[in-house]
């Protein structure tokens, strides 16, 4: 006959077999859980996605309207709409209308720089570290009291997408999204700066060579934020490169982005060349 103690070994075991079959359900409930958060996190960014993509092709269909009254201006205004739920920001800007990169001179990058907020000694920083990420760095910086920094990228080249700015010791983020839409790095074989779109930050830097006293372009207003004059310049931006962005955000909060640069052709069967995607 088993003894009376052992009857407290049998129910420690029943025990930890119930908790090992609760331990075991609870894991498989919890992958269930994340299998269905994951399919549902793709879910929402495989229609965030398609939603973007349908305001590029919308955006592409709006440049290339017959009648110009519906046609698409390329000045840079935010168009809102609703698309299966999901809120649709597109943009169109003119490159041509951007201050470009690689042909700034230094009081031009004064000027934009200063344009966009920064002033003082980052101003300075910021000039001699925009003409060194493009030449020999320390020649660069032979007139400045300041020498280059360790960790300063040795580029010694053209800027390749106006992300690079960002390379810069002295720029923030806070800095670089005021200058990034008055800034291109995409030169026009078709023509040289053109004001009718372009915004007011860009136009303050390309008139900088103009002003009798290089200093004034340190005063420089903020002007990130002037935009065009909204009437519509009389040609159908046949040989324009143009940049389309396209913001997707549904009701959660989630948002997902596409940015094309486009050149228009003027050719009905291939209307436009896509120079840049991301």
């Amino acid at each position: 006959m088993p003894r009376r103690t052992d009857d407290g070994y049998a129910l420690v075991a029943a025990v930890t077999a119930v908790a090992a079959f609760a331990c075991i359900a609870l894991q498989v409930l919890a992958a269930d859980r994340g299998a269905l958060a994951v399919e549902t996190g793709l879910e929402r960014h495989a229609k965030l996605a398609a939603a973007a993509e349908a305001g590029l092709g919308l955006a592409m269909h709006g440049l290339g309207a017959e009648d110009r009254a519906a046609r698409w201006s390329i000045d840079g205004r935010p168009r809102r709409l609703d698309f299966d739920g999901v809120q649709l920001t597109l943009t169109v800007e003119d490159e041509r209308g951007k201050a470009p990169l690689a042909a700034l001179s230094d009081n031009q990058a004064r000027a934009l720089f200063a344009g966009a907020g920064a002033s003082g000694e980052r101003l300075d920083a910021l000039v001699r570290e925009f003409r060194a990420w493009q030449t020999d760095q320390n020649a660069a910086f032979e007139t400045g009291d300041a020498a280059p920094r360790a960790n300063f990228p040795m580029r010694h080249g053209d800027f390749r997408t106006v992300g690079e700015l960002m390379g810069l010791p002295d720029m923030d983020r806070t800095l670089y999204a005021r200058l990034a839409p008055a800034v291109t790095t995409f030169f026009e074989e078709t023509g040289a700066f053109d004001p009718t779109y372009a915004q007011g930050l860009a136009k303050a830097a390309m008139k900088a060579d103009e002003l009798p006293d290089p200093d004034q372009a340190d005063e420089a207003p903020a002007v990130e934020d002037q935009r065009p004059n909204e009437e519509l310049a009389d040609d159908d931006y046949v040989g324009r490169t143009l940049t389309i962005r396209a913001v997707a955000r549904d009701s959660g909060g989630a948002e997902t982005h596409r940015t094309e640069i486009i050149e228009l052709t003027g050719d009905k069967a291939r209307p436009y060349w896509i120079r840049y995607a991301e």
